[in-house]
């Protein structure tokens, strides 16, 4: 019989794990499944998993499972940790109906299922689960479930069930910010921002407290909006992407300047954000900040994928002030924005280069064919070049879109 004060395999593997030495925990983990208690193996093992020493647990649970079959959810744990599903499952399908593990089986097959995207399959599990037990945790899985199918009200019917404090303290979720999640997606706003607030009053939450500002803002709402994002202003500034929503918000209210600020803010996070660049662009703009609208507009160039919107913005930007050298040095063979190529038209016009203008017109004509204002830039042009009949072809396409166009009658019916 052991000394009382004999120290296992199991133990001595664990504390050289504990000055990290690896070499020597190995040695006695080989000790430990030669000559260890059953029991103790399987202790070792449980907490090997917990600290990802899935191989050596592995190890271990293959040893003890014909003794301890409820080791193969364990096994099919680590399996599906190791990219293994197939074998997970294998390992899963050990257990009958009239096993006492059967019901654990099926909330990990529900999790394997879900986790290879078959949300569907693992409903299906967790329903047969629920007709073996109505644990809370089942209830919950299954409304969880609900909510990523986009069934939204069986998913309320489900959080409802629940005692939301309870639920909370075992997950970490919310039941009345779920039901108000699901209320949204519904369209249902009014019950949304009940089930929202009613959560954010029960236990303050970062991602809550956002959604409800957002889902105000998106009601109007702009001034309760404006104290949530104020709330998560000044309780987590470091909490991603708020700002931008938080801008817009206090935009809506007239608050011209707060809302830059709040721009700027987020820029200090991510000085090349496209979101916060373009619109920190247009509120600047709007604040007769002409010099800072295009430095915001420049900044974004520097790292955009895609130019066409920042080229079009440019281009009023520039169109506007009269630079329109600036205007076509935004030319580009890869610039596909119809707008932005209209303005470059324009100043090529504006500085009096017709044949680069009438080339950029022609290739326009197609996509702008119905827009009055292209069309008298066009008819314009031609005019200037001397070619007055295709201008009188123009100059009738117009008038049907606008008729009363005095200028323009006298022009299509005047003789050459």
């Amino acid at each position: 019989m052991r000394s009382r004060l004999s120290v296992t395999n199991s133990e001595k593997m664990l504390r050289a794990l504990e000055q990290q030495d690896l070499d020597l925990a190995q040695e006695y983990f080989l000790e430990a499944i030669r000559k260890d208690d059953d029991g103790t193996l399987y202790d070792l093992g449980l907490y090997l998993e917990s600290l990802g020493f899935y191989d050596h647990a592995r190890e271990i649970f293959l040893q003890l499972v014909s003794e301890f079959p409820e080791l193969y959810l364990n096994l099919a744990q680590i399996a599906n940790e190791d990219g293994e599903v197939e074998k997970a499952f294998t390992y899963l399908d050990q257990f009958s109906e009239d096993s006492p593990f059967y019901l654990e089986a099926l909330v990990v097959k529900a999790d394997l299922y879900q986790s290879e995207g078959l949300a569907d399959v693992a409903r299906e599990k967790l329903l047969e689960a629920l007709a073996l037990s109505d644990e809370p945790i089942l209830i919950f899985g299954l409304a969880e479930l609900d909510m990523e199918l986009g069934n939204f009200p069986e998913a309320i019917q489900g959080y409802a069930q629940l005692d939301n404090r309870e639920i909370y303290e075992e997950t970490g979720v919310s039941t009345y910010q779920r039901i108000g999640l699901a209320y949204a997606s519904l369209g249902k706003f009014e019950a949304a921002i009940e089930f929202l607030e009613k959560a954010v009053e029960l236990e303050y939450d970062d991602q809550t407290v956002y959604e409800l500002a957002t889902l105000l803002f998106e009601q109007e709402e702009y001034q309760k909006a404006n104290l949530y994002f104020k709330q998560l202003d000044t309780i987590n500034p470091d909490f991603e992407g708020y700002e931008y929503a938080y801008a817009q918000s206090l935009h809506a209210e007239h608050r011209l300047e707060e809302a830059l600020a709040m721009l700027e803010k987020g820029l200090a996070k991510n000085e090349f954000d496209q979101t916060l660049l373009l619109l920190a662009s247009q509120y600047a703009y709007e604040n007769h900040d002409r010099q800072a609208a295009e430095s915001y507009l420049l900044k974004a160039r520097e790292s955009a994928e895609d130019l066409d919107e920042i080229s079009l913005r440019l281009s009023n930007l520039y169109l506007e002030q009269e630079r329109f050298e600036d205007v076509v040095a935004l030319a580009s063979e890869e610039l596909e924005n119809v707008l932005a190529r209209w303005n470059i038209a324009k100043a090529y016009q504006a500085i009096e280069d017709t044949d680069r203008a009438l080339v950029l017109f022609d290739q326009l004509k197609e996509d702008l064919a119905e827009n009055p204002e292209f069309l008298l830039d066009l008819i314009e042009v031609l005019r200037q070049e001397g070619a007055l009949s295709e201008a009188k072809i123009w100059a009738g396409h117009y008038l049907n879109l606008v008729p009363d166009d005095m200028a323009m009658q006298e022009f299509y019916y005047q003789e050459d």
